[in-house]
């Protein structure tokens, strides 16, 4: 049972709160804000109660929302555990501890709770919540972004960010909702083995974005949202932040072994664990049609030559086309993600392959590299290539007959 369903029953079963509980919409700080003047904490703590008791996981989350609050202590705290069953007496208590592990006085007392607290009040600087979150980067090099803000008349903003180092800013969404929805989708995307999301410090992000704008090409304008929140998120403030990727090498610097290191991001460009981020998708487009016509009507050594030459000059050309430097931007950002899958020997040999890649003696580990990446884009169609060779005709013996 979600959050919302748990409330409505609330409502259903504490009728002279109904009209409290329902215009929330399941939103925890707007529900706590619309509680307290019914009848202090204690009308807070009963509604707690019942959604503790009705879904374990609808009342962990309302505990965790409410945690934040410094006026919702004393309505954890007031919540009767007679009420409770024991999974959620369990999430009760480990509230209350972490609370007072963090320092906050915890009082369950009747002066305490009495208190009410005003319906309309300005947020306080505590009640902020701010979060951000990042994807790896995939096939293309393109990353999604979430940024987290309060919204000013309850609930939060999310903006979803689709950007990418070379190609700028793809789409920027903006979507109000309440803290717990977004809270779900968020933790819907970093649950799991795929796990699609990384938490990231929210400056490093709005710097990592901005840097993407700068990239804007020409021809295609900036999204509408964009430009009207640029100034509030992404202009100076942005500017004095580093990106992810610089934050990795400032915690654990490359690799000694750079040779074994190279290997090891060559391995994983071929196999596709990585990139392999292909200059365009029209590029790759041409270069295949290329190595069509090029072995139209060829069949055995002469076709193998001719697939050959293709892979050749397809990954000089390639090597020709990357941008070192964006490409060392993009291993370093890899390698924070290897970081944050706790894998730092991972994240220490793609930093190593970054710095190789950035310095003056760069070209031979690009080819390197470059080789690697027309593997994993032009695999399978390389590989369809050779069994598509045209059958020779043979004479077919016949034998002889004497008569």
């Amino acid at each position: 049972m979600s959050l919302p369903e748990c409330l409505e029953r609330a409502a259903s079963e504490l009728p002279d709160l109904a009209d409290r509980i329902r215009p929330a919409n399941g939103d925890p700080r707007r529900l706590l804000d619309l509680l307290a003047p019914a009848a202090g904490p204690t009308a807070a703590a009963g509604v707690l109660a019942r959604v503790l008791a009705a879904d374990e996981a609808a009342g962990e989350e309302l505990l965790e929302a409410w945690s934040e609050f410094p006026e919702a202590v004393g309505v954890i705290a007031a919540v009767p555990e007679s009420e409770v069953p024991k999974a959620g007496r369990k999430l009760l208590r480990r509230a209350l501890h972490r609370l007072r592990a963090k320092g906050v006085a915890v009082d369950s007392s009747a002066a305490a709770v009495a208190a009410p607290v005003p319906a309309r009040r300005l947020a306080s600087a505590s009640d902020r919540w701010q979060a951000a979150h990042v994807s790896a980067p995939d096939f293309r090099g393109t990353r999604m972004g979430y940024l987290v803000d309060d919204h000013p008349a309850g609930g939060a903003r999310l903006f979803e960010i689709r950007f990418d180092p070379a190609r700028g800013i793809l789409d920027f969404k903006l979507y109000n909702a309440g803290r717990s929805k977004v809270r779900g989708f968020l933790k819907s995307l970093m649950a799991g083995t795929n796990q699609r999301l990384f938490e990231v410090e929210h400056g490093a992000l709005c710097a990592l974005v901005r840097r993407a704008s700068q990239a804007q090409p020409a021809d295609r304008a900036l999204p509408t949202f964009f430009v009207e929140w640029r100034s509030r998120l992404f202009a100076e403030a942005a500017a004095a932040e580093t990106v992810p990727g610089e934050r990795v090498r400032v915690a654990l610097g490359p690799a000694e072994d750079r040779a074994a290191s190279r290997e090891r991001v060559v391995a994983d460009l071929r196999s596709g664990r990585i990139g392999p981020w292909p200059p365009a998708t029209t590029w790759v487009a041409e270069r295949m049609e290329a190595a069509q016509k090029s072995v139209e009507g060829l069949a055995g050594s002469a076709r193998s030559a001719a697939i050959d030459a293709f892979v050749a000059s397809t990954t000089e050309a390639l090597a020709e086309a990357t941008d070192r430097a964006g490409l060392a931007e993009q291993l370093a950002e890899w390698a924070w993600i290897e970081w944050k899958r706790e894998d730092p020997e991972a994240a220490r040999a793609l930093l190593a392959v970054s710095a190789e890649l950035a310095g003056a003696e760069g070209a031979e580990g690009n080819r390197a590299l470059a080789s690697a990446r027309v593997d994993a884009v032009f695999g399978p169609f390389l590989a369809a290539l050779k069994k598509d060779a045209p059958k020779q005709e043979t004479l077919k013996d016949e034998g002889s007959s004497e008569r």
